[in-house]
């Protein structure tokens, strides 16, 4: 990953970008960002400013709490709210001595390279987890000395075999119930008559975020959530009528992208300059 083409190519574009991302930081935390720390608003300024050149970075806690005088868990407990709002995604090298987590890689969901981390590393961009990353070289194998074979501690599986685990031991579908409290009520209360399961409904309002990036809509998603209802809507009646060719799921992100896009015109035809050309064909 540090060996990949950097996406600037010199400091005013490295500016631009630290900026870029740090934006929609302010925008996430609002009036809030400017009451934090002024430690605290250097650390996040400082993990953009090494995001900006390749969409990832990997500062420890531990050095941006020193650097800026801040405690590590102040430091993580704002890395963790990033994540939860979808700013950041972190993923984590397996340490190969202990078969545990090594050093957390964030990556920046606003960033140009995004995607291609994505593709490169194979993430869930729905599941919205931290997730290990495998080293290059294979872990090493160590035998007990003692014949009697040695339970497995749960704290020390890695993020995929630790779901293994718990789905073995508790084999039930979470009500929709369980569902995040991000996700509007509005489009809960839409979706529940036809998924009353957390994981379905979680999906779907996963295609919705993607379809909302994608978009470049300069509204929030929370005042066009009546646009992922209405294309819900629209795929149930298509799929009541038969004619979804391909999954529910699909049809219902094609739904999306077409009421965004129309969404999208409409911003830019109110912004008045008419000597612009917008390529909708980019979508």
């Amino acid at each position: 990953m540090k060996n990949y083409q950097s996406f600037i190519e010199n400091r005013s574009q490295h500016q631009s970008m630290k900026r870029k991302l740090l934006k929609e930081i302010i925008k996430l935390y609002g009036e809030k960002f400017y009451r934090l720390h002024e430690g605290t608003r250097k650390a996040l300024d400082r993990l953009c400013w090494f995001a900006a050149e390749k969409g990832f970075c990997f500062p420890g806690s531990t050095y941006l709490g020193k650097t800026y005088e801040k405690s590590k868990g102040t430091i993580d407990r704002h890395l963790k709210e990033l994540r939860k709002q979808g700013q950041i995604v972190t993923v984590y090298r397996r340490c190969p001595r202990n078969n545990g987590k090594g050093n957390p890689v964030h990556l920046f969901v606003n960033h140009p390279y995004f995607n291609h981390w994505v593709k490169y590393l194979q993430l869930d961009l729905e599941s919205n987890v931290e997730t290990d990353v495998k080293t290059e070289h294979a872990e090493i194998t160590w035998e007990s000395k003692s014949k009697e074979k040695k339970k497995t501690p749960t704290y020390n599986l890695s993020l995929k075999d630790l779901n293994k685990y718990i789905r073995n031991k508790v084999n039930i579908k979470l009500s929709s119930d369980y569902l995040p409290s991000y996700i509007p009520t509005s489009f809960k209360n839409a979706v529940r008559p036809f998924f009353s399961y957390a994981d379905d409904i979680y999906e779907l309002w996963g295609k919705v975020r993607l379809a909302y990036k994608l978009s470049c809509l300069e509204k929030p998603l929370e005042d066009i959530t009546f646009l992922a209802i209405q294309a819900f809507k629209e795929t149930i009646f298509a799929y009541k009528g038969k004619r979804i060719k391909n999954t529910f799921s699909a049809y219902f992100f094609g739904t999306l992208r077409s009421l965004f896009i129309i969404e999208r015109r409409k911003e830019v035809q109110q912004n008045g300059d008419n000597k612009l050309f917008y390529n909708f064909l980019e979508f």
